[in-house]
């Protein structure tokens, strides 16, 4: 058997967060989820933990220090149970970051808000916290294996793409990382995701592309980061090309509206999803322009609001590989298998494929045998827009709910393509993100039935048929289920 070199835990985005009256935590947006990830990578025998930001949600030192309460209360000294060291691994995301406006939520007066703002003092938190330095970039060794890690700057704004957050990584870091020995992996860990890696050009929270540049030239180089909050079901959660890098799922808020929106007007989003805010150059007003065409006639709530996944990773290395599993801590189930990575010579090409899996041997999702696609026409209210200062409000439309089973055969499926045309060959398509797909297989509600609700109005005058086609992560397509709809308005 295998020896075990190092084992660590990663987990990101806990984003505690403090109730108006601040003085204590909003109930489900506190640190119990937390607390059962480090019990469970305590007794899993971890050397390490890995938060990737994002301890806390208004950036304030209470939430801060519940956070640090819950740490010390599983690892009292920072050791488990027999003394064992546990090493902590931490970096501050863009929340934890930015307290001097976020924190007006709870704190209204500009001087009790600079007391309880983490960016105020980010040195003397950190310390009462955590009982050590706080240095921008630092460097952890752990048994040998060295971390290389950047904390989100404070008062940096968080823009959802090229985020510069962590700028100065590659002048840190790049003479260290080319000290470290070749023939073992180190880590990289940072809040956002380094550009053009995890969930491809359309992820949302990627960094100007600094870390990238810095981590290419180190094979056995893996990065872990967050900020997303998109699911670890996703395969494109991992990436290897000119490196490792790797998505590290969430403890609040997970979501997945920004990573697939493949739809053929790509803005749009999914129909329980949200339109895609985050692009380069976008303004505010474009943004609300976006919100009131692509969001506001929509009839499915967003997705988020639908289910509870809580997951992170196990790491575990030996001397020729780096396993790493997915869990759900909410359930406690295993999000699929372990992804493997092997550990490469200095020179070694890339021979990988440039995400997780091989995708010419990967089966597309299917449903089961015997699964039918029923179709019923009804009155939906859309969902307007209540944001800011946008108010649209919702009205009821004609509309078509499509039930359908969950595709639990072949690949993992990450949503479903709802489809028909016309007779004039006018066609129309959107997608839905798959509620089940986010859950582990053995969850019940991995197989539960999925449903779309579509206004009428936005199908092809006079189409007959529907499809309802199932996708998994990177596009590849099953068989799909069709059926007879309901005649389209003035028809």
């Amino acid at each position: 058997m295998d020896a075990t070199l190092l084992r660590f835990g990663v987990v990101s985005d806990i984003h505690a967060r403090l109730a108006d009256d601040g003085k204590s935590l909003v109930p489900d947006l506190g640190v119990e989820t937390f607390e059962k990830a480090l019990k469970t990578f305590r007794d899993w025998g971890a050397d390490a933990v890995v938060v990737s930001g994002d301890f806390t949600d208004s950036g304030l030192v209470r939430e801060l220090e519940s956070v640090a309460k819950v740490w010390f209360r599983v690892f009292p000294g920072d050791r488990a149970p027999g003394g064992r060291k546990v090493e902590r691994i931490f970096v501050l995301g863009n929340h934890d970051a930015y307290g001097l406006v976020n924190g007006h939520r709870v704190f209204a007066d500009d001087a009790t808000l600079q007391r309880e703002a983490i960016e105020s003092d980010p040195q003397g938190v950190w310390r009462r916290c955590f009982g050590e330095d706080y240095e921008p970039f630092f460097v952890k060794s752990v048994k040998g294996f060295d971390f290389f890690c950047a904390h989100w700057k404070p008062g940096a704004w968080c823009n959802g793409y090229a985020e510069t957050g962590c700028a100065g990584c590659e002048e840190m870091f790049r003479a260290k990382m080319g000290a470290c020995d070749p023939s073992r992996p180190f880590f990289y860990v940072q809040h956002p995701h380094p550009a053009g890696t995890v969930y491809g050009c359309c992820a949302w929270g990627a960094d100007d592309g600094e870390a990238t540049r810095l981590l290419s030239r180190f094979p056995n180089a893996i990065a872990f980061s967050g900020h997303s909050h998109e699911p670890l079901t996703n395969e494109r959660s991992i990436w290897r090309g000119a490196f490792t890098s790797i998505a590290t799922g969430s403890l609040q808020y997970v979501s997945a509206n920004a990573v697939g929106n493949r739809a053929e007007e790509a803005t749009a989003g999914y129909e329980n999803g949200v339109c895609n805010w985050y692009e380069s150059g976008v303004t505010r007003e474009e943004r609300i322009a976006r919100m009131t065409r692509y969001d506001a006639p929509k009839a499915m709530p967003v997705e988020v609001n639908a289910f509870d996944v809580r997951s992170g990773l196990f790491v575990t290395v030996f001397a020729d590989r780096v396993e790493v599993a997915r869990r759900e801590f909410v359930s406690g189930l295993d999000l699929g298998e372990p992804w493997r990575i092997t550990i490469t010579g200095r020179d070694a090409p890339t021979a990988c494929p440039p995400y997780g899996r091989f995708l010419e041997t990967s089966p597309p999702p299917q449903f089961p045998a015997g699964a039918a696609l029923a179709a019923a026409t009804i009155d939906a209210p859309t969902r307007g827009i209540d944001w800011h200062d946008i108010h649209i409000a919702p009205e009821t439309r004609p509309a078509l709910r499509l039930d359908f089973p969950a595709a639990t055969l072949g690949g993992h499926v990450s949503e479903y393509e709802i489809s028909a045309e016309g007779p004039t060959g006018a066609r129309f398509a959107t997608r839905i993100c798959a509620i089940g797909g986010l859950y582990p297989p053995e969850h019940p509600r991995f197989a539960a039935l999925e449903h779309a609700v579509i206004p009428l109005d936005r199908f092809p005058a006079r189409a007959r048929n529907v499809a309802v086609t199932p996708l998994d992560s990177f596009g590849n397509r099953g068989r799909p289920l069709v059926t007879g709809m309901s005649p389209s308005p003035g028809d």
